[in-house]
């Protein structure tokens, strides 16, 4: 699988899977755009300045004798963040790909949790992924081709314990993927989520010694150029970590049906059990294709026909 003459912008590429992601997109003939953070007030004032960390991924790169660029940039910065997009698209002429990898995590007890630390936490995980898709979006429906990933967390998806602000701010990560890429269809764009978990700065307090070694980056890498491919899905979920590769959908169990006059929340209460442990499980392409469902089953109950 090659990116040759593909326009690859990552954010957060200084350290971690975003240097990861950067350096195997540059391995496989992409020209890579890397973003990583300064403080707001450098960014303003001046784009030719780097941190060590994303001066030596960009070294590295050309190392390779791949096509580089760096830029110090907070994506919370959102007219940075568009002056960037478009130095870009001057210099190579578009992008194809963007990955959203730029992100902050503090563990944090919701009883000290600050509204600044929580704003933080949307500005950078949120915000900054939808000002970065913003930019490009129409770049990407002008050229017919555009390649966009999330990057979510597994706190999101399932919960932990003091990761409100992270979970929050990833799962809306998730919605976003899941209506954006139905306006991107007519356009060639695929977007999608990867939920990862590898041994990184981030995670390491996190793993336990013996299993540390589980956690390389080999599968990682591999589903984000999957879904930066040309071949690549659009409004997916996948799950990887430790050499396992899964794919995530929201899902809804077999239904119960209440006639309006006994749906009462005792029914609900005397009913749980069976509500809670309740299959098969059934799945929906869309919000509207929930709102079918619901419709029809009604509809079934009070033998109406419905097309």
């Amino acid at each position: 699988m090659r990116f040759d003459h593909q326009v690859a912008v990552i954010t957060g590429a200084g350290t971690g899977l975003g240097r990861a992601y950067a350096l195997a997109l540059a391995e496989r003939g992409a020209k890579v755009a890397l973003i990583d953070a300064c403080s707001l007030d450098e960014c303003q004032v001046s784009q030719k300045g780097s941190t060590a960390n994303l001066s030596s991924c960009y070294k590295t790169i050309k190392e390779l004798g791949a096509s580089a660029v760096m830029f110090e940039l907070d994506v919370r910065d959102r007219d940075g963040v568009t002056r960037v997009v478009n130095e870009i698209a001057a210099l190579w002429g578009h992008i194809d790909i963007l990955v959203n990898n730029a992100g902050v995590h503090h563990s944090c007890t919701f009883d000290h949790l600050t509204v600044e630390m929580w704003q933080e936490q949307l500005d950078v995980d949120l915000n900054g992924s939808f000002y970065m898709t913003k930019a490009v979006w129409s770049l990407m429906k002008h050229r017919g081709y555009g390649r966009i990933m999330m990057s979510c967390g597994v706190s999101a998806l399932y919960g932990d314990m003091h990761e409100t602000s992270y979970g929050a701010s990833k799962m809306a990560l998730i919605g976003l993927v899941n209506s954006l890429h139905m306006e991107g269809a007519e356009h060639n764009i695929k977007v999608n989520s990867l939920t990862p978990h590898a041994l990184t700065s981030m995670t390491k307090d996190r793993l336990a010694s013996s299993v540390k070694p589980l956690f390389s980056i080999s599968s990682i890498t591999a589903a984000m150029l999957f879904l930066c491919s040309t071949e690549a899905p659009s409004g997916q979920h996948l799950l990887t970590a430790a050499g396992s590769v899964s794919h995530g959908q929201f899902a809804e169990f077999k239904p119960m049906y209440f006639q309006s006059d006994c749906c009462k929340p005792e029914a609900l209460l005397s009913g749980w059990e069976q509500l809670h442990h309740a299959k098969p499980i059934i799945l929906h392409n869309s919000g509207e294709d929930q709102v079918l469902a619901w419709a029809r089953r009604g509809a079934s109950e009070h033998h109406i026909r419905i097309e």
